[in-house]
């Protein structure tokens, strides 16, 4: 088993190998003179760790990295770093992860770790002494999973078992709430509505966010039609897009499916009607009094930006459709409401349910308003929830569609179950208050790669060794 001291030489002898590394590394502040300036150091202290996580960061988004970024990690161009480059960085951040275990390093920093280098392992072709560290790699992965789940996460997510069967709401008519719903079409959007509805409230509005670009092929939806059939045409499109998955999971799985919703039922206390909700393209009207329909690009479309603008003070609920642009947040007296799914501030990013589960063994979800970083705004409620169990014969099923059972019915609900706790906890967003996180505090997390994924599924299934 190679050592740092060992591992750390043959960086060196490999970079030093490279038969054009004097063209490679002409500029100074390009990623590859950055990654030599990591390699060269002998010790990776809190500046040389943030300079790894910023290029672990962006390899993690994009599986690529750029040749040069500017002080505010923005690409200076849309060249691509070169194979030498990406085959430092791929032995720099597999380096950290032995350096991690060599200092007991923090098990959440480690995941983190380990979840990068199976991925850059998978997609960069690497040099010979690297590829021969992949048993080491898996070797390390074994030790990681038996310290799971973590006891200081484990410990926060004690107050779970104290979910009671919910109190059935005691107003005789529907109450309408002081927020409005920022509708962007999904099972996320569907499950939130469907909650409200099952609480006997309603949003004041519901704006409905039409996609005029087709989600796959990014080309304008329905431009032979007249305006008034064009957006009614594009609002199909996209539920019919959004919602291949989820239809086609019910249609071939439905034994499977209503399992998951026997589960959903027991642990959140759900009722059934409810859960088959997210699957029916019910009219908004049934939701709330006012619906908007606004056509948009995308997230980022100024028509967004200047229909919130032109709004007077309110709470929106986000709903999905991508990340929110930075100007948004500019907008004066409008708060943006959003449900994480994982437990703020410890676990920020993506994924967030599948590093839950892995961590702690159980979900978790946290209400908070958003700011202009990643899971950073002001915290409302964080929750754990009871453990929700799949069947074994969901392991027959391939990887990806597991997934996208867990991302069709799981999560959605899951974040469903901490909006319904929040609504009661702030007496229906009559009282809110709200906890300040710190920004220091917590890690950012990526998606999880599908090594760490079948892990997840072996607890989801309770066939752990």
């Amino acid at each position: 088993m190679t050592n740092i001291q060992e591992f750390r030489y043959k960086i060196r002898k490999f970079v030093s190998s490279l038969k054009n590394l004097n063209k490679l590394s002409i500029q100074s502040n390009t990623t590859f003179n950055r990654l030599l300036k990591i390699v060269d150091n002998e010790s990776f202290d809190e500046k040389v760790n943030e300079e790894i996580d910023f290029f672990s960061k962006k390899f993690e988004i994009s599986n690529k990295l750029f040749i040069a970024y500017d002080h505010k990690g923005q690409r200076l161009n849309n060249e691509i770093l070169s194979d030498e480059g990406l085959q430092i960085f791929a032995s720099v951040i597999y380096l950290r992860l032995m350096i991690s275990f060599s200092k007991n390093d923090l098990i959440i920093n480690q995941v983190r770790y380990i979840n990068t280098c199976f991925k850059a392992f998978e997609l960069i072709k690497l040099p010979d002494f690297l590829y021969s560290e992949q048993f080491q790699l898996k070797f390390l992965q074994d030790k990681i999973l038996k310290k799971l789940p973590i006891d200081g996460l484990n410990k926060k997510q004690s107050n779970h078992d104290e979910l009671k069967e919910i109190n059935k709401t005691d107003h005789k008519n529907f109450k309408t709430i002081p927020i409005d719903v920022l509708f962007y079409e999904g099972p996320i959007a569907r499950a939130y509505l469907e909650m409200m509805y099952s609480l006997k409230c309603k949003p004041r509005k519901i704006i409905k966010l039409i996609l005029e670009r087709d989600l796959v092929t990014n080309k304008k939806v329905g431009s032979f039609l007249p305006l008034f059939l064009r957006f009614k045409y594009a609002s199909k499109i996209q539920y019919e897009k959004i919602y291949h998955w989820p239809k086609f999971i019910f249609k071939t799985k439905k034994k499977l499916c209503f399992h998951v919703f026997n589960e959903l039922s027991k642990n959140l206390y759900i009722e059934q009607k409810t859960l088959l909700g997210i699957l029916e393209e019910k009219n908004l009207e049934k939701y709330s009094d006012t619906i908007i329909s606004l056509p948009i690009e995308s997230i980022k479309d100024q028509k967004l930006f200047s229909f919130l603008n032109a709004q007077k003070s309110s709470i929106y609920l986000f709903t999905g459709g991508g990340i929110m642009p930075e100007n948004i947040f500019s907008i004066n007296n409008i708060q943006f409401l959003h449900v994480h799914p994982g437990y703020l501030p410890d676990m920020r990013g993506a994924d967030c349910l599948l590093w839950s589960l892995i961590l702690t063994g159980n979900p978790s979800a946290t209400s908070f308003f958003m700011d202009p970083g990643i899971d950073t705004g002001n915290i409302i409620k964080a929750n754990f929830f009871p453990k929700i169990r799949l069947p074994k014969d969901v392991l027959n099923l391939e990887t990806k569609m597991i997934y996208r059972l867990i991302y069709s019915f799981i999560d959605p609900w899951i974040r469903a179950a901490a909006l319904r706790d929040t609504i009661k906890f702030t007496e229906y967003f009559e009282k809110t208050l709200v906890s300040t996180q710190d920004k220091k505090k917590g890690k950012n997390f990526h998606f999880m790669h599908e090594k760490i994924i079948n892990e997840v599924i072996k607890i989801l299934t309770n066939s752990c060794q």
